[in-house]
């Protein structure tokens, strides 16, 4: 539906101008890795700026990511964020600007058990634990190395975590080895909250948990209607979060299964598709 003219604008009493708020009451949400983030680990200028003109005018933006609070913090002083951060595929939702957590949920405690066997069963996979914003190496790979490479602090001692609130697990393997073991994994672990995040990442979080909940968790919290939210993704981690905003983008390097079932599709994470879609909210809802 197109807003009227009139609602584009409100009055600045302090300086007796005209400010631009066509983008109010519209909330856009966006992965990181794959859609905002590009393939040279950045965040472009003209995603950057695109972001500035949608907040500036108006409108609220903030990320969904399977992220830890550090790892996705470090991208925030170049952007307007405006509201809470879905972390952890949904499994917390923390207010950055108040250095406070808002909604976290820890995983099963069956679920320790399930990783004992994973590890048992096929050693060359690795395994991380999430535990309160700290990241333990349970069993590594080379594609846990990483977070050292990037300088991250990680941990290999977990002794002391067990008894400990985990928040997720990542298995990390070959493409083909975790294609395998995702078909298969609840016949032979055990029920669990499984979520493929990318082609290297298998993830088991909280039941219940995904960023879609993550989104609906954050309108209650801001008040706003998820018919007016725009949520961009690129992998099957992202598919609740597009299905539950009144409006979901893939991009165009995204997952194939996540883009045969994504109604809006947008360009690449290469091609600054966050601008594209701000674009898109103001030529089509407003």
């Amino acid at each position: 539906m197109r807003l009227s003219h009139e609602i584009y604008f409100e009055l600045i009493d302090r300086n007796g101008e005209f400010m631009d708020t066509r983008f109010k009451n519209y909330l856009l949400i966006s992965d990181m890795d794959g859609t905002l983030i590009n393939t040279r680990g950045e965040i472009s200028r003209e995603n950057i700026s695109a972001i500035n003109n949608f907040v500036k005018k108006g409108g609220i933006f903030t990320i969904a990511t399977g992220r830890t609070m550090e790892s996705a913090g470090r991208y925030l002083k170049q952007l307007q964020v405006n509201a809470p951060i879905v972390l952890y595929n949904g499994a917390k939702i923390y207010d950055y600007k108040k250095e406070k957590t808002l909604c976290e949920i820890s995983l099963e405690e069956p679920v320790k058990e399930i990783i004992r066997k994973v590890k048992y069963d096929d050693s060359s996979l690795g395994l991380e634990i999430y535990c309160e914003e700290n990241v333990y190496i349970y069993n590594p790979c080379r594609f846990t190395e990483r977070f050292s490479k990037k300088g991250y602090e990680i941990y290999y001692n977990i002794e002391d975590i067990w008894d400990k609130n985990w928040t997720k697990i990542l298995i990390l393997g070959e493409e083909n080895q975790l294609d395998v073991m995702e078909i298969d994994f609840i016949d032979t672990f055990g029920d669990v909250n499984l979520i493929r995040s990318g082609e290297n990442f298998l993830e088991i979080i909280p039941k219940n948990t995904s960023k879609g909940h993550g989104l609906i968790e954050l309108c209650k919290i801001l008040r706003t209607d998820l018919s007016n939210t725009i949520a961009v993704g690129d992998n099957m981690n992202d598919a609740e979060l597009l299905k539950e905003a009144g409006y979901g983008f893939c991009v165009a390097n995204g997952n194939k299964k996540l883009r045969d079932i994504v109604k809006y599709k947008c360009p690449s994470n290469d091609e600054a598709p966050i601008k594209y879609i701000v674009e898109w909210i103001e030529r089509t809802l407003l």
